[in-house]
């Protein structure tokens, strides 16, 4: 365990690999520990780092840091604590691909990639039972055990609930899709089709599925809502390729079968 402070508050993180700097944000549900796989596949090309927001996993518990924008300042700060060189390439999750979007449009300039999954561009996304259940109900109740996995079901429960309600109000009463537009780095949205905590842009929102010039969107049709667990191997291999490709190339940026780096 590896922690680091920002005045009286904790963050807890864990490091692997050398290279190129890329940092995982998780979301509502879990802490830094679902990234693992990630962390392990990815850590032979770049030195990959995750921490637990304020109120999730081991770090800090304080209602007042409950809020995207503390959040945004938090992965700021840690990115100059650590002395992280930048640019970085940043790998969000739900509620931590709203906090890596929004550091990628104040910094753009610090940020070459983001991948942000599960991403809640609009309120209307956002499952609303999040804003009151225990973080424990929303995985028996709304994931249910065939989408859980051990990875989140032991880090679950170190969760304030008011960190997962709190920013689930917030999230749910703002729009944040305007946020995207201003980001200038190549963005990959990553979304499972089954997802019921996060449903897929639709209607009014329905180009945000469509592929520009820097924007790649990946709908992964058997999954829910923690893709890097359920297809660990496919969904690895699509950041790689992503954060590797040319600029001429991210419309070719696609699942593929059967990948998985050597870990230790």
């Amino acid at each position: 365990m590896s922690i680091t402070t920002v005045g009286s508050a904790l963050i807890h993180y864990e490091a692997l690999g050398r290279g190129r700097p890329l940092i995982f944000v998780h979301g509502w549900l879990g802490s830094w520990r679902y990234w693992w796989p990630s962390m392990q596949a990815l850590s032979t090309q770049y030195r990959t780092f995750a921490f637990d927001l304020w109120g999730f996993g081991d770090s800090s518990k304080n209602p007042d840091l409950y809020n995207v924008k503390a959040y945004v300042d938090m992965l700021e700060q840690f990115v100059d604590q650590l002395g992280v060189a930048l640019p970085v390439a940043l790998v969000g999750h739900s509620l931590g691909a709203a906090v890596a979007m929004r550091y990628a449009s104040r910094h753009p300039q610090n940020v070459s990639r983001l991948v942000a999954v599960s991403l809640p561009a609009h309120g209307a996304q956002v499952n609303e039972r999040l804003r009151s259940l225990e973080p424990d109900a929303v995985l028996s109740r709304i994931l249910g055990k065939s989408h859980s996995f051990p990875e989140v079901e032991g880090e679950v429960r170190k969760t304030d609930p008011r960190a997962m309600n709190l920013t689930a109000v917030e999230m749910s009463s703002n729009g944040h899709f305007s946020e995207l537009d201003k980001v200038n780095c190549k963005v990959m949205l990553v979304h499972g089709e089954h997802d019921p905590i996060v449903s897929n842009p639709s209607g009014e929102f329905s180009y945000l599925r469509e592929t520009g010039q820097r924007r790649h969107f990946v709908g992964l049709d058997d999954a829910s809502h923690f893709p890097m667990l359920e297809d660990a191997a496919v969904f690895n291999r699509l950041v790689y390729d992503f954060l590797s490709a040319g600029t001429s190339l991210l419309s070719e940026v696609s699942p593929r079968e059967m990948w998985q780096r050597r870990t230790r």
